[in-house]
């Protein structure tokens, strides 16, 4: 007994030692076995060279910190087919797959996947689907489930580490909603970049509505290759769809099956030039893309002097960053542009690649133009015209608004035994910071049906019209109208007096957008309108027997604008915009004061100051539309308080003569442009 007991520390040890090894050596075994059903512990390879018997499960890291940094390797021939996911792990994940997987029907069901199901965000994963050159064997992946994805890569932390996706082989998935690859990165690091690579034997095929062959999403930066095949089929399904930080997209697929692409736009595209006929194309068209996209070819291109057809389709104009460039190719150096072709359609896109550089932009142009192209208008340019023209229209708002609330003003208080006014004169009226300036003849005619009641009203025909640029040419075959009616306590201007006035302008009007580097000088015909109702009361106060001093208070009330319109393709125009309405109103509290000043028996001063403030106000913008989707805020610094003031004289040639002289200062809401009016006129009462 006491040598059992001796002995027994040693044998408890001997059969523990047993046991670890003979447990060790089963996990070894599943280890390099089929895979089926197994859960792998951090940091572990596992390599998968058999599925006899046929696997019930694959093999997936549990969600725990601790089972990351995991090995797969799936040998040549082995096929590992559930109703699951076959290899699902954590973060820092390498899987290399020769093999086949197959997820069967699977909802969600991936072939490959690294952070899904709660599992580490951390990424810093590279995932291989091969290809055998010696036996000319391609790594097959399959998933035909709803939401299912071939490889998915989860790897959301704002601080997660680059991943590395390349398909050599096939992936092929099916069902609504279902990706060849998918990628999502949440990394918030400029250093951070994630690669996406189909090579030139990898397959991505996807069937089913809002099947994409390479998704991305995410704040993390992505760059992606395809050399091989990507093709997407069903409703809004794509080669790549993207809401993510694609940087860089380099494709050679085109031909008749060009890379369908829909989402945000990589920031750089480069097409891979392989011969005259077989180069890449993307294709965006009938779909909703955004962003801003640099165009260039690729440096392992075999680039040739001759024209490339259809490298872009459905690219609009805020979607191009540039669209002409030089390239070197041994040696040789190539300018390149992008075209459409005269009296073409703005969604195909050609390329153009010359031996010969050109000087000047002018050149480059010039040289096109005698091959019946035109060079395709950018984002930055066409934004630049189109800044350009919304100045122009806000200076045309502002003259014509002003024209109208001036037009208000205007009078006609001289009476003859017959009760009638007739004033008639000239209007001069400029707008500040541009050289908008109108000129015009004007009539004012009034009846006095009591002592204290008047009524009248006006015509304001423009005689001449000035623009910045020539971006406006206006008509002026339509007179700028309005009536007014005056009730006085008193003729001599003391007392109250009630005002109510209402003016009419509508111009038609041909638009120029300015040419700003590529950009087009589209054009097309609108109208300019203006109309507004005035109602002020003023009280005169007599100081002595020369002076009036009123203070009045009122409100005034005006909606303006341009009407939608659309410009004309030429042959100078490619991609013609459309353009939706504008429309302008505000609703505006006037106080102030008025004066006059008898300096004889015939002449007398008049003056006025005042500030207005918007109780109410809406600035439409400039919006296109069609070829090009532009946004500009028309109501950049905007005032809605402002100053006016005017001043004036007069002079009686007789009781019922008079010759008189004013001007009038505003203040006006766009971009707190200044107006200045000179009017004189000469009135008659009869």
């Amino acid at each position: 007994m006491k040598s059992i007991n001796y002995f027994r520390p040693y044998l408890v040890l001997t059969l523990w030692t047993a046991a670890f090894i003979f447990n060790s050596t089963l996990v070894l075994a599943q280890s390099t076995g089929g895979c089926d059903n197994y859960t792998p512990t951090q940091g572990q390879t596992v390599t998968c060279t058999s599925t006899s018997p046929a696997a019930t499960a694959g093999v997936n890291s549990s969600a725990n910190a601790s089972n990351n940094s995991v090995t797969v390797n799936v040998g040549l021939g082995t096929v590992i087919k559930i109703s699951g996911s076959p290899i699902g792990l954590g973060s820092n994940a390498i899987v290399n797959n020769s093999g086949t997987l197959n997820s069967n029907s699977f909802q969600n069901g991936y072939g490959i996947s690294a952070g899904a199901n709660n599992r580490s965000q951390a990424g810093g994963n590279r995932i291989y689907n091969l290809y055998d050159a010696g036996t000319s064997t391609r790594a097959v992946i399959v998933t035909a489930g709803t939401g299912a994805a071939g490889i998915y890569v989860s790897a959301t932390n704002a601080t997660s580490s680059a991943n590395i996706i390349q398909n050599a082989g096939s992936i092929s998935t099916s069902g609504a909603n279902a990706s060849g690859i998918k990628l999502v990165s949440g990394s918030t690091s400029s250093s951070i970049l994630n690669t996406i690579t189909n090579s030139d034997t990898g397959v991505i095929s996807t069937t089913g509505s809002g099947s994409h062959g390479i998704q991305v999403s995410g704040l993390g930066a992505v760059s992606i290759e395809n050399i091989g095949s990507i093709t997407a089929s069903g409703p809004n399904a794509f080669g790549i769809y993207s809401t993510g930080n694609i940087t860089s997209l380099t494709n050679a697929q085109g031909g008749s099956s060009p890379l369908t692409f829909s989402g945000v736009l990589p920031t750089n595209y480069n097409t891979v030039i392989s011969s005259p006929t077989v180069y890449g194309k993307l294709d965006a068209s009938n779909v909703v893309v955004t962003g801003v996209m640099n165009f260039g070819i690729s440096g392992s291109s075999a680039v040739s002097a001759t024209s490339y057809s259809t490298v872009l389709s459905g690219i609009k104009v805020n979607n191009l960053g540039n669209s002409y460039g030089t390239i070197t190719v041994s040696g040789t150096q190539y300018q390149w542009a992008l075209v459409h072709r005269v009296n073409g359609s703005a969604d195909q896109t050609d390329l153009v690649v010359s031996a010969v550089v050109q000087p000047t932009l002018a050149a480059l142009e010039q040289t096109l133009a005698a091959q019946s192209y035109l060079i395709a208008p950018i984002y930055y340019d066409t934004q630049t015209a189109l800044a350009s023209l919304g100045n122009a229209l806000q200076g045309l708002f502002a003259m014509q608004s002003a024209g109208v609330i001036n037009g208000m003003s205007y009078d006609c208080p001289l009476f003859g035994n017959s009760n009638i006014c007739v004033s008639a004169g000239g209007r001069f009226t400029n707008v500040s910071a541009f050289p908008n300036n109108n000129s015009s003849a004007l009539i004012i005619g009034a009846y006095r049906a009591s002592n204290n009641i008047r009524f009248g009203g006006y015509l304001d025909q423009n005689l001449s019209l000035s623009t910045p640029g020539g971006i406006a040419q206006l008509n002026n075959g339509s007179p700028m109208v309005g009536a007014f009616g005056v009730w006085s306590q008193n003729a001599g201007g003391t007392g109250l007096e009630a005002k109510l006035s209402a003016g009419y302008a509508n111009k038609g009007a041909t638009l120029t957008r300015p040419v700003v580097g590529v950009s087009e000088a589209g054009s097309g015909p609108t109208s300019l309108t203006s109309q507004g109702v005035l109602g002020v009361l003023k009280y005169g106060f007599g100081i002595g027997n020369k002076t009036i001093l009123s203070p009045y208070a009122g409100m005034r009330y005006v909606v303006g604008g341009m009407g939608g319109y659309s410009e004309g393709r030429s042959s100078t125009v490619s991609s013609p915009l459309t353009y939706n309405a504008i429309d302008n109103y505000t609703a505006t509290a006037l106080v102030g004061f008025m004066g006059s000043h008898k300096l004889s028996d015939k002449t007398s001063l008049l003056a006025s100051a005042g500030v207005e403030k918007d109780t109410s106000a809406n600035v439409g913008n400039l919006i296109t539309s069609g070829v090009g989707d532009f946004n500009l805020a028309m109501n950049n610094n905007y005032r809605s308080l402002r100053p006016t003031a005017s001043l004036g004289a007069f002079h009686d040639l007789s009781m019922n003569e008079r010759i008189g002289i004013s001007a009038i200062y505003r203040q006006e809401a766009y971009q707190a442009l200044t107006s200045t009016t000179v009017m004189a006129t000469y009135t008659v009462g009869l």
